[in-house]
């Protein structure tokens, strides 16, 4: 045969060959093989071993994908050992990575062991393993399901998971999720409970919207302000929270007069006196910064001094001008020190 007959022949053959794959080799009685596959490709190799109490009496144990898609198959016999030693089933899990399917338990029931008798016979059957299953979830007193997706049979498996919510007025005690445990129970079933907070209370030196004196339900709620000049500090509104108590209410923070009346100061982003400000008085958070002079370098630093429920401190640096201030100059007016002029 010529060369380049024979090189197209040959490449014939692996055209029409090319990509096959072997489904899943056939089974042997008494034996298993690894590893386990959907498909198989060319070469793949497949070793069959006995199970337990049955030992290899003859043949190959091992089965090879050809390139045609087909299988050479294993001879592999297994027969049931003479005196078989006791066999042991444990407690298995599958885990199946399947889209839509996630995790799958499984559970055995029977006995998880069994001995060999003098009489040849084993002392427990063989027990079986089934999926974890749970019934129905419970449903509680004042609840019901927001979310459940029963499967057939109107069972749940391993994992499933549903959600709980209250009838209106009614408190979730607990996790508003339960699931389906490897035990075939439900995990943490909430409680609904009735809950009533006694009337809302005022804060000293606020007020509080319009309410009735009476009892009230699970997450009804009061708002809160603060009478001028005082500031609101907290959460504006207050719920009846599901222990029976009002959650957290705010409080009202004290004003603060500022006693340096000729003192130049930044205030809300701008420069200014503070005999300038209304009636020398700054809200509780607010900020003055002052101007302080170092004499050594001739410039001038800024100092802030934060207004704290009433209380107010003047920084140290900051000088009060004397008789003769028209003699010395203004720190606010004096070029910045160096760390100032780089912030």
């Amino acid at each position: 045969m010529r060369l380049p007959t024979l090189i197209a022949g040959l490449c014939l053959l692996h055209c029409a060959t090319a990509g096959k794959v072997c489904a899943r080799p056939r089974t042997i009685e008494s034996a298993v093989f690894r590893p386990g596959k959907v498909v198989y490709e060319s070469r793949d190799v497949v070793t069959y071993s006995c199970i337990a109490g049955y030992e290899k009496e003859s043949g190959n144990d091992k089965a090879v994908c050809l390139a045609l898609g087909n299988w050479e198959h294993a001879t592999l016999k297994c027969r049931r050992e003479s005196d078989p030693s006791p066999r042991y089933i444990y407690y298995i899990t599958y885990k199946l990575y399947t889209p839509n399917t996630g995790v799958t338990m499984y559970s055995l029931l029977g006995a998880n062991e069994s001995e060999c008798l003098e009489s040849g016979k084993w002392s427990q059957k063989p027990p079986v393993c089934e999926v974890v299953t749970c019934p129905p979830p419970p449903l509680p007193k004042f609840a019901q399901l927001d979310f459940f997706t029963p499967r057939e049979k109107n069972i749940s498996i391993y994992q499933d998971v549903v959600t709980y919510r209250c009838l209106q007025n009614f408190a979730l005690i607990g996790n508003e999720n339960a699931t389906c445990t490897e035990n075939g129970t439900w995990s943490g079933i909430p409680e609904c409970r009735d809950v009533k907070c006694n009337p809302p209370t005022v804060i000293p030196n606020g007020f509080m919207s319009f309410s009735l004196y009476r009892k009230y339900n699970y997450k009804e709620f009061v708002t809160y302000g603060c009478n001028p000049p005082y500031t609101l500090e907290g959460p504006r509104i207050s719920f009846c929270d599901k222990d029976g108590e009002w959650s957290q209410k705010p409080s009202c923070k004290a004003p603060c007069h500022v006693n340096t009346p000729k003192a130049n100061v930044l205030y809300n982003g701008r420069k200014t006196r503070v005999d300038e400000i209304a009636g020398q008085q700054i809200h509780h958070g607010d900020i003055l910064t002052y101007f302080c002079k170092n004499k050594i370098d001739k410039c001038a630093y800024t100092v802030p001094s934060q207004c704290q429920d009433g209380n107010f401190t003047v920084p140290a640096c900051y000088k009060k001008p004397g008789t003769f201030s028209l003699f010395s100059t203004d720190p606010s007016k004096m070029t910045p020190c160096a760390q100032e002029s780089e912030q």
